[in-house]
């Protein structure tokens, strides 16, 4: 027999209790498993056992699939069925049971009935799958359960249906835990298992593994397993959507574009979901001309646009900053005859909300009302992080009331903005009082709540409080994001204390738990140059430039604050430039050289030839690259 899935020396499934004895003869309801698997809670009775003397095969399979269908099956009819169940029954009526005991209040009885059948043939591939589909097991014990079963019933023959919904499984619920060790083993099925015992992977093996590897970042190995599956045949959109994402979410449009190329010339029909992921992810990386190109080549190919297009649209016009251009696609789509979405409403007011347009973004909360939707939580805590955002606290405190009034609870996010916002105003006391209510209420602080409070309390000179609330953090295990560590530096930098500053820094680049940015090190080089230790400056600025944190305005303000625009500026402006041209950072560059030239420091004709080259390089390289992508996408 071929060998069984490679599986984890995780704890093994006992054998329990055998069900035959209840399934064989006719015993009373006093069963000792019977007893000890229900309370007399249990109102519904088994089904009658008259209904059975003369029933014939096709009634016993009809009872057992409406068994099966019930919203909320009875695990004592089911088991009343089980033990009137003649003992050459059919083998196809026990997977109902399976599925229907799996979605009693008592599931493990489904797992005692699949290991323990009252017959040999009952155990079938039917049965085995429904076992894997219905079973209400912890994923990572799902293997296992695989490999044992197998084990112990060495007839019993997995389909591709089996190998399907264990994939789906690993990569769905495992991977994200570890993708080093649950990807290898989905790769060993992909590639040995299912092959041993004959069978071919079909489109939802293969997508499913390929999913799981983009998902992961391992972009070339799933464009590997993507020609993998050409060249066995397979082609289907469903596995190229999540690579083209995958691609377009680390902005590589080029690699992007030939994998549509290649789609093509192997003749892979394009489906609405495929359009949905190519027309968000090319306005993510800001090309809006190829993105309409896809839009009429969508509508030029007979697919019409549906809610996931449009929200795919939306969404990603909002997020490379053309607001209102999503708003005008949202009003389209009520002209179109289709409703917006949440989704599509809670793009657009977070959009005017991030660009300070309150009163556009309420104007579309208003025709929202008007339209008949109603406001979910995430619709409440954008309108609501908005409002508090611009100070306009009386508007966000009203509809915090309107939102609790309309039984929709308010979550994290929603006590946070209003923390901030009431912080923002100089309203603390308040801002505390709101945090009070939000532990009362049960919402659990995250790394961005506490942030937000730290940063306060620093604002308002309480860096003793803050502290507390730094150690309460760690305490419950709360891994502090770059905000949170920004927020306790900069508290600790403005009391003074920048030794202690410099040591949390340390920490944080031990821990490995946030990485540095440009705020994080501008606070501390300010910080080192207000106590006049220019050389401990220095030193943080070339730590700096090493973990490729590029230097900005601020920071050579922070400097010159200290060494003067003269020729001393001049020299340490001219030196920071030659290192990050020296380390091919020549954005970086150009923006010192900006500086500079607002300082009126004219930098050294060396200077200008080694940046403008660098810059007008890369600048030409692109240009051609958007120029050849933009004619592939030419509708």
């Amino acid at each position: 027999m071929p060998p069984p899935i490679p599986h984890l020396p995780l704890r093994r499934l006992t054998r329990c209790p055998s069900l035959a004895a209840a399934a064989g003869g006719r015993r009373s309801h006093s069963s000792p498993f019977i007893s000890s698997s229900f309370s007399d809670d249990d109102d519904e009775s088994p089904l009658a056992a008259e209904l059975f003397p003369a029933a014939g095969a096709p009634t016993l399979l009809s009872v057992a699939r409406s068994l099966a269908a019930s919203p909320s099956p009875s695990a004592a009819s089911v088991l009343g069925f089980l033990r009137r169940l003649p003992r050459d029954a059919s083998p196809h009526i026990f997977p109902h049971l399976v599925a229907a005991l799996a979605r009693s209040h008592a599931p493990l009885l489904a797992l005692r009935l699949f290991l323990s059948p009252p017959a040999a043939a009952a155990t079938s591939h039917h049965s085995f799958n429904s076992a894997l589909l219905r079973f209400p097991l912890p994923p990572h014990l799902l293997p296992p359960f695989f490999s044992h079963s197998l084990r112990r019933f060495p007839g019993l023959a997995p389909t591709l249906l089996s190998f399907n919904l264990l994939l789906k499984c690993v990569c769905s619920s495992l991977v994200p835990r570890n993708p080093t060790l649950y990807l290898e083993i989905a790769l060993r099925i992909l590639h040995d298992v299912i092959p041993s015992w004959n069978l071919a992977p079909d489109k939802f093996t293969y997508s499913t593994v390929v999913s799981a590897l983009a998902d992961a970042g391992r972009v070339e190995d799933a464009v590997a397993l993507v020609h993998e599956m050409v060249v066995d045949g397979v082609v289907a959109a469903e596995a190229f959507n999540p690579v083209l994402s995958a691609m377009l979410r680390a902005g590589d449009v080029t690699g992007a574009a030939k994998l549509f190329r290649f789609m093509q010339l192997k003749g892979c029909t394009m489906t609405a979901a495929t359009y949905n992921v190519l027309l968000h992810g090319l306005l993510l990386c800001g090309k809006a001309k190829a993105a309409m190109g896809v839009m009429r080549r969508m509508e030029r190919e007979g697919i019409v646009p549906g809610l996931m297009t449009y929200g795919a649209l939306v969404d990603g016009l909002v997020k490379c900053g053309r607001v209102e251009d999503a708003w005008k696609v949202a009003e389209q789509m009520g002209m179109k005859g289709l409703a917006p979405s949440e989704f599509v409403y809670s793009a657009v007011i977070a959009g005017f909300c991030k660009s300070r347009e309150v009163d556009r973004a309420l104007s579309v909360w208003e025709a929202m009302v008007a339209g008949g939707i109603r406001p979910n939580v995430v619709l409440y805590s954008a309108m609501i992080d908005g409002l508090a955002q611009c100070g306009r606290m009386k508007e966000a405190e009203m509809l915090f009331g309107e939102m609790v009034n309309a039984k929709c609870a308010p979550n994290v996010m929603t006590y946070s903005s209003m923390i901030q916002g009431y912080f923002h105003i100089g309203d603390s006391s308040r801002a505390l009082s709101f945090w009070e209510e939000m532990v009362k209420v049960g919402c659990v602080p995250n790394a961005i709540s506490y942030s937000i409070l730290m940063n306060g309390l620093c604002n308002v000179g309480r860096l003793k409080d803050a502290m507390m609330v730094w150690k309460h953090m760690l305490d419950r295990g709360c891994a502090p994001d770059t905000i949170a560590y920004t927020s306790i530096i900069k508290g600790l930098c403005m009391s003074g204390m920048v030794d202690g500053g410099l040591r949390l820094f340390q920490d944080m680049l031990a821990k490995g738990d946030a990485k540095p940015d440009t705020i994080i090190y501008n606070i501390l080089l300010d910080g080192l140059i207000r106590a006049k230790d220019l050389p401990r400056a220095v030193n943080l600025l070339n730590r700096m430039l090493d973990q490729r944190c590029d230097p900005d305005t601020v920071t050579c303000n922070i400097f010159l604050r200290e060494i003067g625009v003269a020729e001393k500026g001049r020299q340490f402006l001219e030196g920071l430039v030659m290192r990050l041209c020296n380390r091919e950072r020549y954005r970086a560059a150009g923006d010192i050289v900006i500086v500079m030239m607002a300082k009126y420091i004219v930098p050294e004709a060396s200077i200008w030839y080694t940046v403008v080259r660098g810059v007008c390089h890369n600048r030409k390289v692109w240009k051609v690259i958007d120029k050849c992508w933009d004619d592939i996408w030419r509708p």
